[in-house]
């Protein structure tokens, strides 16, 4: 197949919401479509930003504000026009850094 028509069908299967991410790394790697450093890569989860207020012991809003100034990062669900949420590896490195300083201080 041309460059062009693996290109096109590549974004076709990226950007599907009725398959799952296993689904289209497999359809991707089947076809050739995958360099292959991209299926090593593991999916990274999304945090509700209820369930995040929840865990930092904070308010929605807040979580919120973190977001928009790149604390956090905010990702939509896959398949959902309205659903997001924030990554939960940069919800528990935050968290780390939170636990940190806390330390610290009581160390002093």
């Amino acid at each position: 197949m041309k460059t062009s028509t693996l290109t096109a069908m590549r974004a076709i299967y990226e950007s599907d919401p009725a398959r799952t991410r296993a689904d289209r790394e497999l359809l991707m790697k089947t076809l050739g479509l995958t360099d292959g450093a991209e299926s090593a890569r593991p999916a990274d989860k999304l945090v509700a930003f209820e369930e995040a207020a929840k865990r930092l012991n904070r308010t929605t809003r807040t979580v919120h504000l973190l977001a928009r100034r790149g604390v956090l990062r905010k990702a939509k669900m896959p398949g959902c026009v309205r659903c997001a949420g924030v990554l939960a590896s940069d919800l528990d490195a935050l968290l780390a850094n939170m636990v940190q300083v806390e330390t610290a201080g009581e160390a002093r």
